[in-house]
């Protein structure tokens, strides 16, 4: 083949050559099916600007109906060929009820020329991987073989084609490992088949990150305990080695495995610098070694991170059923990273990760208890309605129980939405409780079992279960400042101030923690404090929840004119739901308890969630001697 005109887009690593239709990571061919490769296309060649997910639907499959779920998985795979997540890395952004845009700068030229023989070969793992992957880049010489070659070998292989793409997935996904059976040196097998998780090294003397060490330790033995080819040592055994400074070789022996995982925590600020490192100890090599820097925020994902690196690096050879599995799963901690944010973004990434992790192993339950919690999130947040996303929740726990009737993280979904939106007293205590005796570890069951408690004016034992819930995930941000949330609501203000205060020197863009604060402000007269909590927090969500704060901050501390231009602006959303209660409370600030209960009823027609609250809600204090207040806790069944 001679020479040919090329025209190239070049971005971080990578390089795209658009005459072959072939990406390039440095010198080595990313294979990429066509529709992922148009897709890449024509985000590069649209770099910095949006494109609506109908657009891009449109321009790669002009001629076909498909829909929304296949360009998520396309994107889905892109990301995963790309290495995004990996070393901090993003190339696609996802804009909220928009579609996505290309964030990596790019530069491009058009007057590159390759000859054939100068290409780069194709390296996966199988001859059938790669030949999937010269049918996705026709220019690609691999073994020496010619193009035109290679396709004609294709025809005769099209009954494997299904397989093949599997397997071209799982390896973008990164959890497609060598099947290779050479010897080492020694001749020992070069596949590992029995580790032992050392604990995690705290280098820095802080509780805190004590407790990182040991939750990534204990998260990578359940993670391994997955693969059924591997033994992995329990983590009551290996604790004993907790602090001891014992050669990894003689552990080894001593528990009878092949290979050892070691690793250190530390913590500085908000940020986790974690070192792992993966010894062969019949050889008495180390097989891998990775640094990692992520923010605590993000905890959940750098033990994704760490398991996938530890998984291709382990040489397993796994089923492709085996490999669904790994990525169902993998997609579902990434899902639980993005929703434990609570932002916007991070709720609609995590629907996205979860309905991915279903579409490859529909049979995966935790994924649709996943997929209710995002959904009971966006009412929470004022992202949807609450007519929109229970029904949708209800219906996905549903489905997580129907395959699995003791997952905790479903029934604790069906808990929320049995109380926030049922308003079924009973039936919520039931399954929340349920939800505990099935797995006690499980901290968001105890902390929305709090809330459920609370809100029945059952303050101690709201207080011990939002305390349990931080005892059991000490350093989540959302369950820590949940605590300051009921300390607030049994009237210990102080109490939850200092408590938010602590969380927010770790991280000052926390808005949740910045919404509790400014309340419990509030609740002492401070509402100069009050006001720029939720300021601060408006800023940082854009939320109409912390919008409605600050209204009702503005007219407690008689600044009415403010409190009118922010009723204003709520009664204009457009693009989110604003709850009326919320909009009751400004009125009731400014002293309006017609229009008050007016919002209050409006409420109650679309059960707005936060009506569960009115019995302990210190901002309607002023309504509680009212007959019309009464009468709505009786219609609610809060009363007495």
């Amino acid at each position: 083949m001679g020479e040919h005109f090329q025209h190239f887009y070049e971005f971080g690593r990578f390089r795209i050559s658009t005459g072959d239709r072939v990406l390039f990571r440095d010198r080595e061919i990313v294979p990429l099916t066509p529709k992922v490769f148009d897709i890449l296309l024509a985000l590069v060649e649209n770099s910095g600007e949006v494109i609506s997910k109908d657009g891009l639907m449109k321009k790669v499959w002009p001629d076909s109906f498909v829909e929304e779920g296949n360009l998520t998985q396309n994107i889905s795979l892109l990301r995963k060929a790309l290495g995004e997540g990996q070393n901090g890395h993003q190339y696609i952004e996802t804009v909220a009820r928009r579609g996505y845009r290309f964030v990596a700068p790019v530069q491009q030229s058009s007057d590159s020329k390759l000859n054939a023989h100068d290409q780069p070969k194709v390296r996966v793992a199988d001859p059938q991987t790669a030949a999937f992957a010269t049918e996705a880049a026709p220019s690609a010489v691999y073994q020496d073989a010619r193009p035109w070659n290679v396709i004609n070998s294709l025809k005769r292989r099209r009954a494997l084609t299904v397989a093949v793409l599997l397997l071209v997935a799982a390896g973008a996904a990164g959890i497609v490992y060598s099947s290779r059976s050479d010897k080492a040196v020694n001749g020992a097998s070069n596949v590992i088949e029995s580790i032992a998780v050392l604990p995690f090294v705290n280098e820095a003397s802080d509780t805190d990150a004590e407790y990182f060490s040991d939750k990534i330790t204990e998260s990578l033995v359940n993670s391994l305990s997955q693969l059924p080819k591997l033994r992995v040592v329990p983590r009551s055994v290996v604790l004993h080695y907790k602090r001891a400074e014992t050669d990894p070789r003689t552990i080894a022996r001593e528990l009878n495995v092949r290979a050892v995982l070691t690793g250190r925590v530390h913590r500085r600020g908000d940020m986790l610098s974690i070192q792992v490192d993966l010894i062969d100890a019949t050889n008495v090599a180390q097989m891998w070694g990775q640094h990692y820097d992520r923010r605590v925020s993000d905890i959940l994902l750098v033990q994704e991170d760490i398991s996938r690196d530890i998984f291709e690096n382990l040489r397993l050879k796994l089923s492709v059923e085996e490999q669904k599995q790994l990525e169902a799963f993998s997609l579902y901690l990434k899902g639980r990273n993005s929703w434990n944010k609570r932002t916007e973004d991070g709720l609609l990434h995590g629907i996205e990760f979860f309905q991915q992790a279903i579409e490859v192993d529909q049979s995966y339950a935790p994924a649709y208890a996943g997929l209710a919690d995002c959904y009971n999130m966006l009412v929470v947040y004022g992202i949807s309605q609450p007519k929109d996303a229970f029904p949708k929740a209800k219906e996905a726990a549903t489905k997580a129980l129907s395959i699995d009737p003791t997952l905790a993280e479903a029934r604790t979904s069906l808990a929320f939405i049995k109380h926030r939106w049922d308003w079924g007293r009973e039936e919520a205590e039931k399954e929340f409780q349920l939800a505990i005796k099935y797995k006690p570890t499980y901290a968001p069951a105890h902390q929305w079992y709090s809330s459920y408690l609370v809100a029945m004016g059952r303050f101690d034992e709201a207080i011990a279960e939002a305390k349990r819930a931080q005892e059991l995930e000490p350093l989540s941000f959302i369950g820590n400042s949940h605590l300051g949330w009921i300390l607030y609501l049994a009237g210990r203000y102080d109490e939850s101030i200092a408590h938010c205060k602590r969380l927010l020197d770790v991280d000052p863009n926390f808005f949740p923690a910045r919404r509790y604060m400014g309340l419990a402000y509030e609740q002492k007269n401070m509402y100069r404090e009050a006001i720029d909590e939720f300021q601060q927090g408006v800023k940082l969500s854009g939320n109409p929840l912390m919008m409605s704060l600050l209204g009702h901050a503005y007219a407690a501390s008689g600044r009415k004119a403010e409190a009118q231009r922010i009723l204003a602006e709520l009664n204009q959303q457009k693009q989110r739901y604003v709850s009326p209660y919320t909009i009751a409370t400004i009125y009731a600030g400014l002293g309006d308890k017609d229009q008050a209960f007016k919002w209050l009823e409006r409420a109650f027609e679309e059960r707005d969630i936060w009506l569960m609250n009115l019995k302990v809600d210190p901002v309607l204090k002023a309504l509680r001697s009212e007959q019309r207040f009464e009468n709505l806790l009786r219609r609610m069944g809060l009363y007495p």
